[in-house]
């Protein structure tokens, strides 16, 4: 976003860095705070890489997060250095967003930095003033895509701050799975900014799924803007040893909307997760539910965060459900489900529970010839399954392999 060729767009980005500058020292309000200093030293692009990288890292990308190099459409970024993106599904659109910009700056000012501040806290400061890259795809009116979007967003060392946004227009329909990981040695800061519009009686289904390290820092920020009719279902999973993690997706429903914001995350070592997510309905017959499944386990600790409220005047329904599993006495689990309603005529209800396996389900499973770790695996892809109504099967099978996934990294 640093090449506009439009002076407007420069001067509208340029108070687009004006206030992000403003937020430099500002911490985010959950989650462990980091030192971002180095990151603003550091050189605005990583260094360059060869097609024989991107094959290896596209690779890697498949075995761990489920990326497929195949795919129709896909968008492919190392670092903030290599873009690679490319759709032949008729009606979608994919680029690198600073491509966007450049060709449509008076459009792009709609939308960029639009549901995301820059200026929320230091790590938004950091992408507006450091990031580069991040996919644009764009589904056209009445486009129904069967195949997902695939985007690889794959880190190499120091910092990936990448902007998103993603556009479907009114009565269309598609799946964006996002898959970030990196190289096994990598350490760095991942700030994925995304910027999500949903028309009208359009239906987005994002996948986002994270495989890190245990010296990686992740803080992804994003707005989700979803108009009458529309249907936002989000599935986020991460299956790592993560070093921090926070984030907190915020939604706004207009009329006849819903919204479903499903998480599993999988502790381990001493990682510190924070994840949640808000709903806000602001239109008549919407509804909205926000679901999390955590497994804990080593010395880590998960924190969920849920919030729906409901403007005044609306009929509305929410729910939050949020469900945590120990698998150690050295692990922590919180749960801090939140509603809120100005509204007589809207039913927000949650429910919240923590435990751990029961050893007469691991009996019975063994006595029927598993072993004990065969029927831990059993329980627990059980406890982390969501049912989520309404997917094609190419989706829900990419979800119940994930699933699989987390069960087998819990053991």
């Amino acid at each position: 976003m640093k090449r506009c060729s439009a002076t407007v767009s420069k001067s509208w980005l340029e108070a687009v860095a004006e206030r992000a500058k403003s937020a430099l020292s500002k911490p985010a309000p959950y989650g462990v705070d980091l030192d971002i200093e180095p990151y603003l030293k550091a050189p605005l692009a990583g260094k360059p890489v060869g097609e024989e990288a991107v094959a290896e890292a596209e690779e890697a990308a498949r075995e761990a997060v489920g990326f497929e190099p195949s795919a129709r459409a896909k968008y492919v970024q190392l670092d903030q250095a290599y873009f690679k993106y490319m759709s032949r599904l008729p009606g979608v659109e994919v680029k690198r967003l600073e491509d966007f910009v450049d060709e449509n700056p008076d459009e792009a000012r709609e939308y960029v930095w639009r549901l995301v501040d820059p200026a929320s806290d230091k790590y938004t400061a950091l992408a507006a003033l450091k990031g580069a890259g991040g996919y644009f795809i764009r589904v056209k009116e009445n486009s129904r895509v069967e195949d997902p979007v695939m985007a690889c967003l794959f880190l190499t060392g120091g910092l990936q701050a990448p902007h998103n946004i993603v556009i479907l227009e009114k009565n269309a329909q598609a799946t964006v799975y996002t898959g970030c990981t990196l190289a096994p040695e990598a350490a760095g800061l991942h700030v994925g900014i995304s910027e999500f519009y949903v028309g009208e009686n359009a239906e987005l289904r994002f996948v986002m799924v994270h495989a890190w390290n245990a010296v990686t820092h992740v803080r992804p920020r994003t707005g989700v803007y979803v108009a009458d009719g529309g249907k936002y279902v989000s599935y986020y999973v991460n299956m790592s040893a993560v070093k921090t993690l926070q984030t907190y997706p915020m939604v706004t429903l207009k009329s006849g909307a819903y919204a479903l914001l499903a998480s599993v995350l999988l502790g381990r070592g001493d990682s510190v997760q924070d994840v949640g997510g808000e709903v806000v309905i602001e239109g008549s017959e919407s509804s909205a539910e926000i679901v999390s499944r955590v497994v804990a386990r080593d010395s880590s600790k998960v924190v969920t965060r849920a919030r729906i409220s409901a403007n005044s005047g609306v009929s509305a329904k929410g729910h939050i459900e949020c469900r945590g599993l120990l698998l150690s006495d050295s692990a922590v689990i919180e749960a801090v489900p939140e509603l809120e309603s100005s509204s007589t005529n809207a039913v927000l209800t949650h429910e919240a529970s923590i435990g751990k396996l029961a050893e007469e389900e691991i009996y019975y499973l063994v006595s029927r010839g598993f072993t004990r770790d065969e029927a831990i695996g059993i329980l627990v892809r059980g406890f982390v399954s969501i049912d989520i109504k309404g997917l094609p099967p190419k989706v829900k099978s990419y979800i119940e392999t994930l699933e699989k996934m987390v069960a087998d990294k819990a053991l």
